[in-house]
């Protein structure tokens, strides 16, 4: 029975590695051009449904918030060569004083070619539907052409990109395809291209420099996990002399000198860790992002902030957290909003993507939410949780192909537990069988991770942001009507002139138009203002006298020159 259970363990932690993954290299299932190809069509079909959310959402003129007009000013500023300057959010505020993202600059070739809010959208359904092509593609690569397929269907269904969508751009589209990049590939263990791919975030905002070294950290901790490679390892320590030499002294010419201590053996060691092909990689990637997060929070963003400060620096109380840790913790579950969001994440990915390393880069994301006081960002809706989403569905696939790279081992433990299984295994023996029995199904969940997500997403559809559109398709004879309203009063303001408005034709009115926001204090008197009275920014409750609002809030006096419903256009006289 000795024999049997040596064996066992024996498999289990053949090929140099407690761990059969470590170190692995992955053969592809299919041919190169055949896989991507069906990546780009899940990628097209993914982009095609989101984009038709967007276009609805569009001609039902839905504004959830601001933002999206926020960053369509942005958009035209920087295809005209221009500072984001960005009234809405305050006369003269500079956006890079709000968020570090210069990679937004991006945006202004669209808005050149297409000068349009649902411009700004369709770039964010573009980059959400290369994100779900790319993990379909080296889903199907790597796992065959099911569950490629089921790994791009689940990221497209899954509620943090629905929700995205729904609640219009934000800058973090820019990360989807980036992360679904790094990740995959670091998942393949090419860790040098992962970090080049990940490198890029900490220019999307300024949170995602922390996101950026943790992904360093994976790839560092990658690297030192891996089978050492000739020349790699680290070699003889110190002091390990011959059988001659071990009783801790070593001779020489002058005599007897004491053997290397402790730290010079640990310093060798650190040397050889460090000689890992991607360990260095790793390092200088965490210090890159970790840079680059402190750089633009304590330095650019508030010498771009026109009141001299991170305006978000209260979000999360760090000295708080490091001070009483076991709080801190406590706090990441409580109250019930963000135990729906952990659910719905364990939900998304199958709970299979636990497996993973990959599942860490998540975490820096989860952490500021959870900590922070803003209920706002503790939830499951807004676009909170998109970042999380590639990471999530890279960590699927990681877990996948760490279960098929135990298949050996897995094989040979079953041969082992075969053979115990025609005698008396004994208590030893049968604790053997069982942890091979347990490994076997961790491996073979993992192994169906994608389709249980793909599963799963399905089912969440009806209760998802998906359904919601397709209830609201055709809006009623009332929506139509207001629609309408709205569209006469964009008329009504021609382009080149200041406008303040609220939500219901804010992002309409950016192209060709300096627009302000209608509830911003100090901004100077605009030349036309545009509400709608019982529209959402007033609760239903607008003024019952534009006129007079004008007057008070701006100290100039306005005439009505459109009133159609509940929608007002005043010009100043």
């Amino acid at each position: 029975m000795g024999s049997i259970v040596s064996r066992g363990r024996r498999a289990a932690t053949s090929g140099g590695s407690a761990d059969p993954a470590a170190g692995r290299a992955v053969a592809p299932r299919g041919s190169r051009r055949a896989t991507w190809a069906l990546g780009a069509v899940c990628a097209l079909l993914a982009a095609g449904l989101f984009s038709w959310m967007s276009v609805g959402q569009w001609e039902r003129w839905d504004s959830p918030s601001w933002d999206l007009a926020i960053f369509s000013q942005l958009a035209q500023d920087y295809a005209h060569l221009r500072a984001p300057i960005v009234d809405i959010k305050g006369h003269g505020f500079n956006l890079l004083g709000d968020h570090f993202h210069p990679l937004l600059i991006l945006l202004g070739p669209v808005w050149a070619l297409w000068p349009s809010g649902l411009a700004v959208m369709i770039t964010q359904d573009a980059l959400l539907g290369l994100g779900a092509g790319i993990l379909a593609g080296f889903g199907t690569r790597f796992l065959g052409w099911a569950r490629g397929l089921c790994l791009g269907t689940a990221f497209t269904l899954s509620f943090g990109v629905l929700e995205a969508v729904r609640v219009q751009f934000h800058e973090v589209a820019f990360a989807v395809p980036l992360l679904a990049m790094s990740l995959c590939l670091l998942a393949l263990r090419r860790l040098r291209a992962a970090a080049g791919w990940a490198a890029p975030l900490v220019f999307v905002k300024e949170d995602l420099g922390i996101t950026v070294a943790v992904i360093g950290l994976v790839i560092l901790w990658t690297a030192l996990r891996a089978p050492a490679a000739d020349g790699h390892g680290a070699g003889p320590e110190p002091g390990s002399g011959s059988a001659s030499e071990g009783s801790g002294e070593q001779r020489s010419a002058s005599g007897i000198r004491p053997a290397p201590g402790l730290c010079s053996a640990a310093a060798h060691r650190v040397r050889g860790a460090l000689r890992r092909p991607g360990a260095p990689t790793g390092i200088i990637l965490a210090c890159w992002g970790l840079a680059w997060s402190v750089l633009a929070v304590s330095v650019i963003l508030p010498a771009l902030n026109p009141h001299g400060t991170f305006d978000y620096a209260d979000k999360v109380d760090v000295p708080r957290a490091l001070g009483d840790p076991l709080q801190a913790f406590a706090q990441l579950f409580t109250p019930e909003a963000k135990l729906r969001t952990w659910g719905l994440l364990l939900l998304s990915g199958a709970v299979v993507f636990l497996r993973s390393p990959l599942s860490w880069v998540g975490l820096p994301t989860l952490v500021w939410r959870f900590l922070s006081p803003n209920e706002g960002y503790w939830g499951p809706t807004w676009h909170y949780s998109l970042v999380l989403m590639p990471v999530l569905f890279a960590a699927v696939f990681d877990a996948a192909l760490r279960a098929r790279a135990a298949a050996p081992a897995q094989r040979r433990r079953r041969e082992v537990v075969h053979q115990g299984d025609a005698g008396d295994p004994g208590a030893s023996g049968r604790a053997a069988v069982l942890r091979s029995r347990a490994r076997a199904t961790v491996d073979a969940v993992c192994a169906a991770g994608p389709v249980l997500a793909a599963v799963l997403a399905v089912a969440l559809v009806p209760s998802g942001p998906l359904a919601e559109a397709w209830r609201q398709r055709e809006p009623d004879a009332a929506q139509r009507q207001v629609i309408q309203a709205r569209q006469r009063a964009v008329e009504h303001v021609p382009e080149g002139v200041s406008v303040a408005a609220d939500l219901s034709v804010l992002t309409r009115l950016v192209p060709g138009r300096d627009v302000h926001w209608i509830g911003t204090a100090g901004d100077p008197a605009p030349e036309y203002l545009v509400l709608q009275t019982d529209g959402a920014t007033w609760g239903g409750r607008g003024p019952a006298d534009p006129g007079a609002y004008a007057r008070e809030h701006y100290g100039a006096s306005y005439d009505v020159v459109f009133r159609e419903r509940s929608v007002v256009v005043l010009r100043r006289a």
